[in-house]
């Protein structure tokens, strides 16, 4: 269930509510990551294509997304993350403009504007790398399912990577060692937040004359 910060707006004085209005994501700034997250994903998404096309004997072949389809996905699931990514912001804002309230009870518009310039670069410090990492990651992983169930080459065997873990599901995964691809394609990573996990695929080669034919993103 999405974190409710209008629900927190009912415990804010005038004061409080002003600068949550003042520093809290609209709009405009879920579209300007949208676009991000976007970029992010295109770029892992071709590279995986390319990673791949080597992977099955054809070394060189580069990733070009001119697919509209697979881009309005992409890009779907870039606005769901950035509409989620603003929303987790002003619930988090709004915890910390309260924190602020009862620190300093008697804080004016000075106070609050000096906590939360303090406050908002440690939050995304460590926020925007892992949802970079999110986007790539599932960019990636969205590739090899599409390189492997369109180009019919999915032959071969998959090992979970990094070979270390603490989430129980990668670890179960990283001790079953190598596993025939279609079952990895069907159970993608990340598992859960802040994974670093990816398929590292090892797979049947196609015959050189082929290489030329291989869907690699149109």
């Amino acid at each position: 269930m999405p974190l409710d910060w209008n629900a927190l707006l009912g415990q804010m004085n005038a004061m409080q509510r002003l600068t949550h209005f003042a520093a809290r994501w609209g709009f405009i700034k879920e579209e300007q990551l949208r676009v991000q997250l976007l970029s992010v994903r295109r770029k892992a998404y071709e590279a995986e294509l390319g990673t791949q096309a080597g992977n099955v004997g054809c070394a060189g072949r580069a990733g070009r997304l001119t697919n509209d389809s697979i881009t309005g996905l992409l890009n779907e699931a870039s606005n769901r993350d950035a509409q989620s990514i603003s929303n987790t912001f002003n619930y988090f804002l709004a915890v910390e403009i309260l924190r602020a309230g009862e620190t300093n009870p008697r804080g004016g518009p000075l106070y609050y504007s000096r906590t939360i310039s303090a406050w908002a670069p440690t939050y995304w410090q460590w926020k925007y790398p892992q949802i970079t990492q999110v986007a790539e990651l599932t960019a990636r992983a969205m590739a090899q399912q599409d390189f492997y169930r369109i180009n019919g080459a999915a032959l071969g065997s998959a090992k979970l990577e990094p070979q270390s873990a603490v989430c129980p599901v990668c670890l179960g995964w990283i001790a079953r060692g190598a596993v025939p691809l279609r079952v990895a394609l069907a159970d993608p990573p990340p598992y859960h937040p802040n994974c670093p996990h990816t398929w590292s695929i090892t797979a049947k080669h196609v015959v050189k004359e082929d290489c030329p034919l291989l869907w690699m993103g149109s």
